[in-house]
């Protein structure tokens, strides 16, 4: 009996520890509300969208896109990484091979598509999947619009638009806070894909349901011992 209490209270606890955070999939492309410009060169580099991982926490691809544009071919590629609420951080989780963008007819947006391979995330972190022009050889003149959610349009709580004028410089994504984390673009059209993956470390507050799970199963076990020993005294 004292043993199957235990369990039970401790799967109880286990079960508050793994509540998902966040919905699973995400999907913002079902309002559009326009295009934000110009990404590109020698215009803002890098633009991205912020999201943050559910209980199904293995990514297995995300879709971002382009509309329009002018001038050249666009050169890009595409990133996530770990989010502060302010800039990119640690290492690259994700880099993909360089993309081109040849332009599109307004409103005709391309779908750029990448696979991540069931990359393991923490379950309630937020990260950035992003585009960047850094890093990557462009001639001249190119740029591109990305298709958003439309001004005050907020339809995913998870995450919002982003977006940072770093020329170049590729380091400056995880060395300074972006301009813009949190101007009401709304969101940027995303997709990401998640299934159940290897278990993510528990959040702290994760932490402290399961520690109470445990304290109560061994309070109960204390409160039926000595009730046993009453009961032969």
């Amino acid at each position: 009996m004292k043993l199957n209490l235990f369990i039970g209270a401790a799967a109880l606890a286990l079960g508050l520890a793994s509540a998902p955070a966040m919905a699973q999939d995400i999907d913002t492309t079902g309002t559009y509300g326009g295009d934000i410009s110009s990404f590109g060169t020698p215009n803002t580099a890098t633009y991205g969208q912020t999201f943050t991982v559910g209980a199904e926490n293995a990514l297995n691809s995300f879709t971002m896109y382009l509309d329009s544009g002018s001038g050249g071919a666009l050169n890009f590629q595409a990133y996530v990484y770990a989010w502060t609420g302010s800039r990119a951080v640690g290492n690259a989780l994700f880099a993909s091979t360089t993309q081109q963008f040849n332009g599109s007819s307004y409103g005709n947006p391309v779908a750029f598509d990448f696979n991540t391979g069931s990359l393991n995330l923490v379950s309630g972190q937020q990260y950035v999947a992003f585009v960047t022009t850094a890093g990557v050889a462009n001639s001249g003149y190119a740029s591109a619009y990305m298709p958003f959610n439309g001004w005050g349009t907020d339809t995913y709580a998870g995450g919002d638009f982003v977006y940072f004028n770093n020329g170049t410089d590729f380091a400056q994504l995880t060395a300074r806070n972006w301009d813009c984390t949190g101007c009401g673009f709304g969101d940027a059209h995303f997709k990401a894909d998640f299934t159940a993956g290897i278990s993510a470390v528990p959040e702290p507050a994760a932490w402290g349901m399961l520690i109470g799970g445990f304290g109560l199963a061994g309070g109960m076990m204390r409160s039926r011992a000595r009730k046993g020993r009453t009961a032969i005294a």
